[in-house]
């Protein structure tokens, strides 16, 4: 076979190849799609509509009343930004409490710092359940129950931030930091100045991952939250439930007001999300 049709059957073998690729992608894209497409659909239904057999895909009738019952009548706005500001609040302190920390065990000698680390560690191993009682007792003492500050203390330095920022720190060359102590600059304006330019990507990946975790966090604040003006969108919308009569419409619109600004997120922090997940496991 002369050279020219060797290339031509290996040009055709890797296009075959990648229009395979590409099919069995859209394939699997469209199956992971398609409950977020039942939801947005379902969000715009009458309750009727929603379990009806053959079932309606798109609804002929979009009924938006559905959001305004939420909006108006359930106080989902309130609730939407409580959701927003204590999952902001919580990432920010997060992601400066875990960057300090693993900038010290990175950069830093001092005694039992190797045993303080694995207990550090070993606290990812101890289910969340097992630390809810003690910290409700200790919480009803602070005066905390109910308090947006109830729910956002206990994630403040938990221990992946701070295993992910030691990763991250541990790969800045000491050279940098000596020269800045050289030049006179404090440890606080070090870790200012040269730590956290950094740490951009770090940043980006553990912020996306903190704040879809408080975004989702159901059990505890069940359990902290207690008035309607204090919920999050995931206790607020297990409140809809009713035993007798459940609005699935509602639940289904609230679920779509839950979902959408993490897609938003994802979309928008994708690369930065991607870029640091990639630089952690090399550095790492």
């Amino acid at each position: 076979m002369k050279p020219t049709a060797k290339r031509a059957s290996r040009s055709g073998e890797k296009s075959l190849t990648s229009g395979a690729a590409f099919l069995l992608m859209a394939v699997v894209s469209l199956v992971t799609l398609f409950p977020l497409f039942w939801l947005f659909s379902s969000s715009l239904k009458d309750i009727s509509e929603i379990f009806i057999n053959p079932p309606i895909w798109i609804p002929t009738t979009l009924h938006w009343e559905n959001f305004t019952e939420l909006f108006v009548n359930r106080k989902f706005g309130i609730i939407t930004w409580n959701s927003l500001l204590l999952s902001t609040t919580m990432t920010v302190t997060a992601l400066l409490f875990c960057s300090l920390a693993g900038f010290a065990f990175a950069k830093y000698k001092f005694r039992g710092k190797d045993l303080l680390f694995i207990f550090v560690l070993a606290s990812l191993m101890i289910p969340h359940e097992a630390t809810m009682v003690p910290l409700f007792v200790i919480y009803k003492n602070l005066h905390l129950i109910d308090n947006i500050w109830g729910v956002i203390l206990p994630d403040l330095a938990n221990a992946f931030g701070i295993f992910f920022m030691r990763q991250y720190c541990s790969t800045i060359p000491d050279e940098m930091m000596e020269a800045a102590r050289i030049d006179g600059c404090s440890e606080i304006s070090m870790f200012r100045k040269i730590i956290l330019p950094n740490l951009k990507s770090a940043f980006a990946a553990l912020g996306i991952i903190l704040f879809v975790k408080q975004w989702n966090n159901f059990l505890w604040p069940s359990v902290i939250l207690r008035s309607q003006e204090h919920m999050t969108l995931s206790v607020a919308l297990k409140a809809l439930e009713d035993s007798n009569n459940t609005p699935y419409h509602l639940i289904m619109a609230g679920s779509v007001v839950s979902v959408l600004p993490l897609l938003i997120i994802v979309l928008i922090f994708q690369r930065q999300l991607i870029s640091g997940m990639i630089d952690g496991a090399v550095k790492g």
